[in-house]
């Protein structure tokens, strides 16, 4: 398999040219000012003609020597797969909640009306609505055929922004649970305030009826309470 590896210092004053230096077939860009998460994979994506790129955050931890091979196979072999996720397992090896949004049945039905997810573990390879930025594979054409990630979304719901477009475009997005990937979760911003702000651009960007959003919404959240 022929790779590159690009890392991107996004204005945090790390120096990474001995890295770059260090590991082949790797190269360091710099940039004076954070551009975000989805500013900074949208800058790497213009700095290669790769056919596939493999996003990952910072803090996440490969387990096992074929998980790319895992997650390259369903978007390589399947035309209109476009984008494929694996699990994510927390620091102490549990699964992280939320390292994907389930697509089919009425719970995930009613949480992506409510501009929300469903989330259930499980060990069954699917097609879902999205799967987490922290490590996906994605299809490069596709990706750039929507402009990458929306930058107005600094931090947060850039991956479910961008999972909903492809899927729009006729896209699929794959959860792989057989690639697992360990998240080590580094908190980089106020996960509150940011989440709220991304939120509420999400929601105004995909949302034209905010009366039944916020209906499905709170359906949503009731539901969370029922053990069905």
């Amino acid at each position: 398999m022929v790779f590159e590896i690009n890392l991107l210092e996004n204005a945090s004053g790390e120096d990474l040219d001995d890295l770059a230096a260090r590991v082949p077939n790797c190269r360091a860009y710099a940039v004076a000012t954070n551009l975000g998460f989805g500013g900074g994979h949208n800058f790497l994506a213009r700095e290669t003609d790769a056919q596939y790129l493999l996003i990952l955050n910072p803090d996440v931890e490969f387990l096992f020597p074929d998980t790319v091979q895992r997650l390259l196979l369903p978007v390589a072999s399947v035309d209109r797969v476009k984008v494929a996720g694996p699990k994510l397992l927390t620091a102490s090896g549990l699964v992280q909640p939320y390292d994907h949004g389930r697509l089919h049945g009425l719970r995930a039905e009613i949480a992506l009306n409510g501009g929300h997810s469903y989330w259930r573990e499980t060990a069954v390879r699917q097609e879902v609505a999205w799967v987490s930025g922290a490590a996906m594979l994605v299809e490069r054409a596709a990706f750039t055929a929507l402009g990458g990630f929306d930058e107005k979304l600094f931090l947060y719901k850039e991956d479910e922004d961008l999972c909903l477009r492809l899927r729009e475009a006729g896209g699929t997005v794959i959860y792989e649970p057989a690639a697992a990937v360990r998240h080590h979760g580094s908190v980089v911003a106020d996960h509150h305030a940011e989440l709220a702000v991304a939120s509420s651009y999400y929601f105004a960007k995909h949302f034209d009826d905010e009366r039944s959003r916020r209906m499905f919404a709170a359906v949503h959240r009731s539901l969370a309470y029922v053990h069905l």
